[in-house]
């Protein structure tokens, strides 16, 4: 009879012991499923002079300044140069393209180099207005200032950008990207 308790109670912590290792190996299981189900989401944490908060969605007023930002940095680049500087802000605004748009206006933008290594000119950039046309579509209307020797004159210019959002980078701090810039004087 003792030997059937003493049987009976090592068969009990057996099945305690084998109870316990399937619940963890469960407990394990699902926590390890629930991890690799949680999806990995950006906080973006905005401050100004109102303090800190978490930036929910584009049309945040920290999202937009920067975005304005980005287009009044990349116009003085783009069209406020001179003969010495041409080829270093053409650079710093270049970097500011999709890699689609940099190949298409690359021969342009080295024509226009070598046409002011021949005639020397300064162009200064003027932003009169910036207005979303619509979800990453802006339209700009500039204010041209030119100096060639003897000759000063003023362009008003129409300028139409399409742009998209894409990794920042120590180039591009911004995360936004022209894919299309389209000028004309109105």
């Amino acid at each position: 009879m003792i030997k059937l308790i003493y049987k009976s109670k090592l068969m009990r912590e057996e099945i305690k012991h084998w109870i316990a290792l399937i619940s963890l190996g469960v407990c394990a299981l699902l926590s390890i499923a629930w991890g690799l189900s949680k999806k990995e989401k950006i906080i973006v944490i905005g401050m100004d002079e109102a303090g800190t908060r978490l930036i929910a969605n584009q049309s945040d007023r920290l999202i937009q300044n920067e975005l304005k930002v980005f287009f009044k940095n990349f116009f003085e680049l783009y069209y406020g140069y001179n003969d010495v500087n041409y080829n270093e802000r053409m650079r710093l605004a270049t970097d500011l393209f999709s890699e689609e748009l940099w190949q298409e206006e690359r021969e342009k933008i080295t024509q226009i180099g070598a046409n002011l290594k021949k005639t020397p000119l300064s162009q200064s950039v003027e932003i009169l207005s910036i207005d979303r046309v619509d979800n990453f579509k802006i339209e700009a209307i500039l204010l041209l200032k030119i100096k060639a020797r003897m000759n000063d004159q003023q362009v008003k210019l129409k300028v139409n950008i399409e742009y998209r959002k894409t990794e920042r980078t120590e180039a591009n701090a911004y995360g936004y990207e022209i894919t299309s810039i389209t000028d004309a004087a109105i």
